[in-house]
């Protein structure tokens, strides 16, 4: 009884940050950019306040680990790290002519989503 208490508050965790994220994500323009990078290609989100950016991996690795995560029950997870989230971030700055920009700090939304807040000088 006690294990079944366990999965169902773990279960309502991860429902309440799964739909923070989605209501975050709904915050930022639609246009969708995209960054080729030599893992994937990236699709990339600005926010309208200018200080941060969204990325996301492609549909075609997104559906691919959403299943691979469904498939074994979450026993393998094979998400994208930060650090190529953050790469994709830092190219899309740089092409977009705020190679002076810095990112400040990133956190993981929600698989397969980073935000990424920069600052200008």
């Amino acid at each position: 009884m006690k294990s079944k208490m366990i999965l169902a508050a773990a279960t309502m965790a991860a429902l309440v940050a799964g739909c923070a994220a989605v209501q975050t994500a709904m915050e930022y323009n639609p246009t969708v950019h995209q960054v080729a990078m030599p893992d994937d290609t990236y699709r990339v989100f600005e926010h309208p306040k200018g200080d941060r950016i969204m990325t996301t991996a492609s549909l075609g690795r997104a559906t691919g680990q959403s299943l691979t995560r469904g498939i074994t029950l979450g026993i393998v997870a094979p998400e994208t790290p930060e650090q190529l989230h953050e790469a994709a971030a830092r190219k899309y700055l740089d092409d977009t002519g705020r190679e002076d920009c810095r990112i400040i700090r990133g956190y993981l939304l929600g698989q397969p989503q980073y935000e990424f807040f920069f600052e200008c000088h």
